[in-house]
């Protein structure tokens, strides 16, 4: 993707409301319906898999008991298989031209992906106290380099072109879940010390939640000079929804 092509400030709107129908409000619902299935079928499966003996002991961990059952192990390589075939689809999409199937296939990719690595795989890193993989909690505090890391690699990718469309929305789909996750609970030791936890996570869903839609809708109005671009801001606003839901009423 070119930086100057995509993106662009203007001080007109550049984006009718039949683009805000076609590449805002379509793919969002698209996303969110896969997004219904891909949960569903992570649900079910865990439930199946209760009562069944762990591969590991069950014990607390940041006050969420780990749970290393025979089910979840399934999902985690199978997700994990799942989420780069789905990637390699949305690449060869994208070359292809197809711009939307291009982008669901790469959100269905990159949330298997997270449902793998970040809902799945850290049940399995901590064994009796100890670590059998060593996998870094990944939405804790203990991430934050991690997360910058992340963001200037983004930056320098972005700036190098060198992700084609496909595998573009599979890192951004996979970036975006897990940084939806980290703005709630890895940002929580900055305060932990001022609010309660369930506190935080209203302040921060209704603030960074609020800012991250807002910013979307400006960038797709005003900035989005391509269908990926106004794609992209779609998908942004549909994490700004997330993190403010997960916020304000989950927390």
């Amino acid at each position: 993707m070119e930086k100057e092509s995509h993106f662009r400030i203007s001080k007109q709107p550049i984006a009718s409301l039949r683009d805000g129908l076609k590449d805002g409000v379509w793919p969002l619902v698209g996303i969110i319906v896969i997004t219904g299935i891909l949960v569903a079928i992570f649900a079910l499966i865990i439930h199946l898999g209760k009562g069944m003996n762990p591969v590991a002991p069950i014990i607390p961990e940041a006050g969420e008991p780990i749970d290393p059952s025979p089910a979840r192990l399934v999902l985690l390589f199978f997700t994990f298989v799942a989420a780069f075939i789905f990637g390699w689809l949305a690449l060869k999409k994208g070359r292809d031209g197809k711009i939307l199937p291009a982008f669901l296939l790469g959100y269905t990719g990159g949330t298997l992906l997270w449902q793998s690595v970040g809902e799945c795989a850290l049940h399995f890193s901590i064994v009796s106290g100890k670590y059998m993989m060593r996998l870094p909690d990944i939405e804790g505090a203990s991430a934050s380099m991690l997360v910058v890391l992340t963001v200037i690699l983004l930056i320098y990718c972005y700036r190098r072109n060198a992700f084609d469309w496909g595998a573009w929305v599979f890192v951004l789909s996979f970036v975006g879940n897990w940084f939806g996750h980290f703005v709630l609970i890895g940002t929580y030791p900055l305060v932990g010390g001022l609010l309660e936890m369930q506190v935080w996570f209203k302040v921060a869903g209704l603030v960074i939640g609020l800012a991250t839609v807002f910013t979307s809708l400006f960038l797709f109005f005003y900035s989005a000079r391509s269908r990926q671009a106004r794609l992209c801001c779609s998908l942004m606003l549909y994490f700004g929804i997330g993190i403010l839901v997960t916020g304000v009423v989950g927390g």
